[in-house]
């Protein structure tokens, strides 16, 4: 393997949109067999210069060299044809087709060589997709189960396999922890230096910093469409990197105030889905933010979907307030003011060809409503109020939700169960996806709602996440509760040592 060989060279490069320039003379390099860390915030201006890359935009100026000749990047197929291929954070997978038939999409074994009319090879695509899941990611996946029932760690793992089936030299991978828990984090991490000893190369997007500096061997800063950084990863303290992200120093990652703890407001009693979780007992308290953690597939995710009506429970109580509650239906749990947030906002939560102001209001259009009839002026009004007060970076009421960064779309995806005043918000994986800035604001809003005396439940696959902004910790493992921790006198050794096992 040839050190230190640039693969690919992207000089001096810009890119505008209409009158907003969103990158400004950057300069990459990705050496062969090297994994570059790319950060900064969201709209720092790493989407585009991956889409360049892979064929999604052109650039307006600048150079691009790959294996040392000068080239332009005509289009998707065209990046792919070069070897390179790029992981999103948003999959893009066939959720009807299985996971041998996701990963040889597009390139199909038949029996008959490049017969394009010879049936299909499905023996002979279900062994080589075992094969590659197995002996490359060391996970087992049934191949002929159909994504739509997998886990989004099943099948971040299947989009990943894909990759590897194609054999890129430039692997691009965008948040690709994101879905992950803790041991399949270290199953990439083990897969991307495999790669790397290949002489492959990666680009490796991500908002977890400790990632960065685990995995990477130089890290690229963008801030504003600038490079303002550029250094190996020794070089570089988690300290350093914030603050080149950000162009200040933050006061505190996890901000978290003192809030009085009232009564219980949420209690929950032997919940019991078979096959999911069992005998799930825990109570929530006025003005309090209950950290949920545990391995992939340990059940918490199914847990508080089962409170919010999304996964029907076989037996147990649901007691809020005193009252036992019958929640068959999101709409039960939305009546009795139980809000959910997913962790896939633009799969479960956001009504993409709508904008601000329609998924901002959505979940409380009676307050906007008069003798039957949808007040523009004051839903405008109420938007524009939680644009101002979440710090969303928006052009106004009226602009799409899919033109705001990830981090601005869960601002507004929580607006939405603010404005309806729920008692208690169920947060699934809160920061998924979003930068450091970000998060900071979004721990602010939840803080904000535990002062009215809201009772809070984050889902997260970040340890050090639920330690900075919970009062308490609920380990699972296997479907049961293994330990309930104080988040000011636990670390993540004892949280880790809970999800590996039941008693410690």
């Amino acid at each position: 393997m040839k050190e230190n060989i640039p693969i690919l060279e992207m000089k001096n490069i810009s890119k505008s949109f209409g009158p907003v320039r969103v990158l400004n003379g950057v300069d990459l390099t990705l050496n062969r067999g090297e994994v570059l860390g790319l950060i900064g915030e969201n709209g720092a201006g790493k989407s585009t210069m991956i889409k360049i890359i892979c064929g999604i935009h052109k650039k307006d100026s600048g150079e691009i060299f790959y294996n040392g000749e000068k080239i332009e990047i005509e289009s998707v197929a065209h990046s792919q044809q070069l070897g390179i291929s790029t992981i999103y954070q948003e999959l893009s997978l066939m959720p009807d087709l299985n996971a041998a038939q996701n990963i040889f999409l597009n390139r199909e074994l038949n029996k008959k060589g490049n017969n394009l009319v010879a049936p299909l090879n499905s023996v002979e695509m279900g062994k080589k997709a075992q094969q590659i899941l197995k002996d490359e990611l060391h996970i087992n996946i049934p191949v002929d189960r159909p994504l739509k029932y997998m886990t989004l760690a099943q099948k971040q793992m299947v989009e990943i396999a894909r990759t590897i089936y194609a054999d890129a030299q430039v692997i691009i991978m965008d948040e690709p922890t994101s879905a992950l828990g803790a041991e399949e984090r270290e199953q990439l991490f083990n897969v991307i230096r495999g790669l790397k000893e290949k002489g492959r190369s990666v680009i490796f997007i991500s908002h977890h910093l400790d990632e960065i500096m685990k995995v990477c061997d130089r890290i690229s800063v963008l801030r504003d469409g600038k490079k303002v950084a550029d250094d190996l990863v020794r070089q570089f303290t988690i300290e350093r990197i914030i603050n080149e992200m950000v162009g200040k120093s933050l006061q505190s990652q996890y901000p978290k105030e003192s809030v009085e703890l009232g009564k219980p407001i949420l209690s929950i009693h032997k919940l019991t889905k078979k096959g999911a979780f069992e005998d799930i007992s825990f109570e929530l308290r006025e003005g309090e933010i209950l950290g949920v953690v545990g391995l992939e597939g340990c059940g918490k995710n199914e847990v508080i979907r089962s409170i919010f009506g999304r996964l029907p429970y076989d037996s147990g109580d649901i007691i809020k307030n005193g009252k036992k509650l019958k929640i068959r239906s999101v709409k039960d749990a939305m009546v009795t003011k139980i809000a959910f947030v997913p962790a896939e906002r633009k799969v479960d939560g956001l009504f993409l060809k709508q904008n601000i102001a329609w998924n901002t209001t959505i979940a409380s259009l009676d307050k906007i409503i008069k003798y039957k009839t949808l007040v523009s002026k004051k839903e405008s009004t109420v938007t524009n109020g939680y644009i101002a007060q979440l710090n969303i970076k928006a052009e106004s009421s009226n602009q799409s939700i899919s033109a705001l960064s990830g981090g601005n779309q869960q601002k507004v995806m929580l607006s939405r169960w603010i404005m309806m005043n729920p008692d208690v918000f169920l947060l699934e994986e809160p920061t998924r996806g979003i930068d450091v800035n970000a998060k900071t604001e979004v721990y602010r809003a939840i803080g904000e709602c535990v002062k009215q005396k809201k009772g809070v439940i984050v889902v997260s696959s970040e340890e050090e996440e639920v330690i900075g902004i919970c009062d308490r910790i609920i380990v699972m493992r296997n479907g049961k509760i293994s330990g309930v921790l104080d988040a000011k006198k636990t670390n993540t050794s004892e949280i880790k040592r809970y999800s590996l096992k039941s008693e410690v």
